[in-house]
């Protein structure tokens, strides 16, 4: 099981979209949640890495690069001032 609190690195794929790698399924259900109950953003479609067991979320061209990173950041800083997960239903 990974490390929920992972600090989450923000990448531009080659058509100029965000994308965020997650650890495995628990990762990825816990930032979905997130993203969605506390931010109001959702992605476009998720690949899964067979090999590896991560998965890369892909977000819709309207999600600004700007907003999703000040999203990651806050997510990033949540976890290391609070030692402590977003509560999510």
């Amino acid at each position: 099981m990974s490390d929920l609190r992972r600090r989450l690195e923000l990448r531009i794929d080659s058509g100029n979209v965000p994308e965020l790698e997650l650890d495995d399924w628990d990762h990825r259900d816990y930032i979905e949640d997130v993203l969605a109950e506390h931010f109001n953003i959702d992605y476009d479609y998720v690949v899964e890495d067979e090999s590896t067991g991560k998965f890369t979320l892909h977000f819709f061209e309207s999600t600004t690069i700007t907003t999703l990173q000040n999203v990651i950041d806050v997510i990033n800083r949540h976890h290391a001032l609070s030692d402590e997960l977003y509560g999510t239903i």
